[in-house]
């Protein structure tokens, strides 16, 4: 096999990303890094505040004003991410997001129609290929009669058809890295099921970087990561870390699922780790406040705790 075909579709790692603040900097994310092939999904889990937007954010290149990452490498298909104009071309194109809200997403100025023709002014196709075109993306989202929705504007739609008339906007492309956030929130079991098949159908090849809170969703992706204050403190197949978590953390995450009870953390304690789960964490000891974070595994999980 040729080394190109062993390279990664998509590989990120940065140093550190920090928020200059009018007291001093805030770390929001620390040493995470990770890579996809080609067609493969990966599940970024964690609480509200763990990283997993910012982390979608650095890599589109839309961090705010004050954030900045030192010491990262972001590349596409061996390729580093290059920045301002040139990274805002890839987006929409060999880079697209699909957000969690299709309704707020959409412009609400434009009709469904100039929206399509928009994205596919990136592809450099004949103008006259447009209406045929943006109907067939339609189609591939789902509507089984796209003529009925290209004159809509964003607010005469569902919330169901604004998530689809976004995956059409995501089909005029040439995606490598589709990153979705909170895609499915609010759909159902059905929904769900639907709209992973969309995505497959429609990019096959493309990476996949999934951001959720639903245990259920990062369970349709082949691998998870998980992260905690800015931190990736387990990573591995879904199917090994959802059914046998090996972090005290992600056991955490399992135990406040509905399903099983809603358990709480514990409360907080005393006292700086350099585990961002140290506070609530029942496993925690002395040499939690004393040690350094060690990397273990089990050869199919790697997770990054204090304790063996």
């Amino acid at each position: 096999m040729a080394a190109s075909e062993l390279s990664p579709a998509f590989s990120y790692a940065c140093g550190t990303i920090s928020a200059k603040l009018s007291r001093g900097e805030r770390v929001l994310l620390h040493n995470v890094s990770f890579s996809l092939s080609s067609g493969e999904r990966l599940a970024v889990i964690g609480e509200t505040g763990s990283g997993k937007t910012m982390l979608a954010l650095s890599i589109l290149g839309l961090l705010p004003a004050n954030v900045r990452m030192r010491d990262g490498c972001v590349q596409l298909d061996g390729a580093a991410l290059p920045a301002g104009k040139q990274l805002q071309s890839l987006r929409g194109d060999r880079i697209v997001y699909i957000p969690q809200s299709g309704a707020e997403f959409l412009l609400p100025t434009r009709a469904v129609r100039k929206q399509l023709y928009d994205s596919l002014k990136k592809l450099g196709l004949p103008r006259k290929e447009f209406p045929a075109l943006a109907a067939e993306k339609l189609h591939l989202a789902g509507f089984d009669a796209p003529e009925m929705v290209l004159d809509k504007y964003p607010f005469q739609l569902s919330g169901g058809m604004a998530q689809r008339v976004t995956i059409a906007l995501a089909a005029c492309s040439r995606a490598r890295l589709l990153i979705a956030d909170e895609p499915t929130n609010g759909l159902d079991e059905a929904g769900r099921a639907q709209f992973f098949a969309l995505l497959d159908s429609i990019f096959p090849d493309a990476a996949k970087l999934i951001i959720t809170h639903d245990i259920s969703v990062a369970a349709r992706c082949g691998r998870v990561l998980v992260l905690c204050g800015g931190q990736t403190l387990e990573t591995g197949a879904s199917a090994d870390v959802l059914s046998t978590p090996r972090h005290p953390y992600t056991k955490a995450l399992l135990a406040a699922q509905v399903a099983n009870g809603m358990q709480p953390s514990p409360v907080l304690r005393e006292g700086v780790s350099v585990c961002p789960f140290y506070a609530r964490c029942p496993e925690a000891d002395a040499a939690c406040l004393n040690g350094a974070m060690q990397k273990h595994t089990d050869g199919t999980t790697e997770w990054w705790c204090c304790h063996a």
